[in-house]
């Protein structure tokens, strides 16, 4: 069987950008204009999306999020209602770890 490849531009893509980023980093923002304050930044679905959610907050995994540990994240349930909180705790990579 003969291998064949063919150059060509990429395709336009037919689907509409996500507006998640946008929306993460101006909940990163107001969260860091409050430091230490919680707040409640998301609704979910279902409780498991709530604490991934939680999870990627947490550990830096969405980049508004940066650097891990900057943030603390929870998920809450609320009657039949899954919430994520967050709250911006500083960022412990630029402290030396020195008191």
């Amino acid at each position: 069987m003969a291998y064949h490849i063919v150059f060509e531009d990429l395709p336009l893509s037919t689907r509409r950008p996500s507006d998640s980023k946008f929306r993460h980093t101006d909940a990163a923002k107001k969260l860091k204009a409050q430091p230490n304050e919680w707040a409640r930044v998301q609704e979910r679905k279902k409780r498991g999306d709530a604490a991934t959610a939680a999870y990627q907050i947490r550990n830096g995994i969405l980049a508004a999020f940066r650097p891990a540990g900057a943030f603390e994240a929870k998920s809450k349930t609320v009657g039949d209602k899954f919430y994520v909180y967050a709250r911006y705790v500083g960022d412990v990579s630029a402290s030396d770890g020195f008191q």
